[in-house]
């Protein structure tokens, strides 16, 4: 998926990353310095290496990538100000960016009638060239344009049961973060369903395959693996050595939340050449105090959104001017506290 919001985030982290990396070595006369600056120089070369390699298939990578670059704040934040323009605007914004398009019609095994309950897995159905008889109602990602006029089901966190069970559907397909609410109530309305796996990048391929081998689309399926596949193994083949720590935060209206390795957005980071400070044996996310993460002394902080960005955006802005002890974290002394574009940084792969 060379033009996936993938790879746009592995450009993302590896810039990211790679700027923390510089600064850390002008900060510090240590062994750490020596071994991130080889990581920043593998970082470096692989961000010309993906760059090149998309350059001549399409604009619109290379502009992702220019357009993560920050302005210094006076606080020692780096805000990407298209990030917060973007969460201001409200306006809906398509998540899938692709090398190759998607199939130009759409169809399901003869008696299938299928409903997608969140934009990810609409965005899985529409790369496969899936029908869908429902999607669901989404206030930040735009749906493919061949659902235009579908019925909608309501919320993805809180679908509609009625509508669900008016349209006769032989398959509902929803995030399995959602499997212990849902699916209860599909139960009950008399439907099946499938709840796929969207927390990590290996999940989403996952779940491509299992779509694929159940609709009929295994070669698409198949096309879509094999081009991350060899993205992926020519992009870590790029890396070695230890790599910069970096702490990733979800922010929700109000708290926010530290992402973990097994989230997508703390996947990322260790898939661009960055160490999550954060793992856990199974969660995604922690409720962790600032007093831990401090010990943790991260080179760089990420900072994404999830559900209402500009009020969590804001809440980060307020939260770091105003609680003493985020100047005392190494990565707000050094500027490399980092807003990232919530579209790519989600909660969802």
């Amino acid at each position: 998926m060379k033009k996936c919001k993938l790879i746009f985030a592995l450009l993302l982290s590896a810039s990211i990353l790679s700027g923390c990396a510089s600064s850390a070595k002008n900060a510090h006369k240590t062994d750490e310095v020596t071994t991130v600056e080889t990581t920043t120089e593998a970082i470096t070369e692989e961000n010309s290496v993906v760059t090149t390699a998309i350059q001549q298939q399409t604009t619109t990578a290379t502009t992702k990538a220019t357009t993560t670059k920050t302005s210094q704040t006076n606080n020692g934040e780096k805000v990407n100000s298209s990030i917060m323009a973007k969460a201001e605007s409200g306006a809906k914004q398509r998540t899938s960016h692709y090398s190759t398009p998607a199939p130009s019609t759409t169809s399901a095994p003869t008696g299938a009638r299928i409903i997608a309950t969140s934009a990810s897995i609409c965005d899985i159905m529409d790369r496969l060239g899936i029908e869908l008889v429902g999607v669901p109602e989404t206030t930040v990602s735009a749906l493919a344009s061949r659902y235009n006029g579908v019925t909608t089901v309501g919320s993805p966190m809180s679908p509609d049961m009625e509508i669900i069970k008016s349209l006769k559907p032989t398959d509902v397909v929803s995030p399995d973060t959602l499997k212990t609410d849902l699916e209860i109530q599909y139960k009950n309305i008399g439907v099946n369903s499938t709840f796929l796996n969207l927390r990590s990048v290996k999940g989403l391929y996952d779940s491509v395959k299992i779509i694929g081998d159940k609709y009929g689309k295994s070669n698409e399926a198949n096309a879509i693996v094999n081009e991350y596949t060899t993205f992926i193994n020519n992009y870590k083949s790029k890396h070695s050595g230890q790599s910069p720590k970096v702490l990733v935060l979800m922010g929700l209206p109000g708290s926010y939340l530290v992402a973990t390795q097994n989230s997508y957005a703390g996947s990322l980071v260790e898939l661009a050449g960055g160490t999550n400070v954060f793992h856990d044996a199974s969660k995604d996310f922690l409720t962790i105090n600032p007093e831990e993460m401090l010990a943790k002394d991260p080179d760089v902080i990420i900072r994404t959104a999830h559900g209402l960005p500009k009020e969590a955006l804001e809440m980060f802005e307020k939260e770091f001017s105003s609680n003493d002890i985020w100047k005392h974290f190494r990565a707000v002394q050094n500027g490399n506290v980092y807003d990232v574009d919530y579209m790519l940084f989600g909660m969802s792969a």
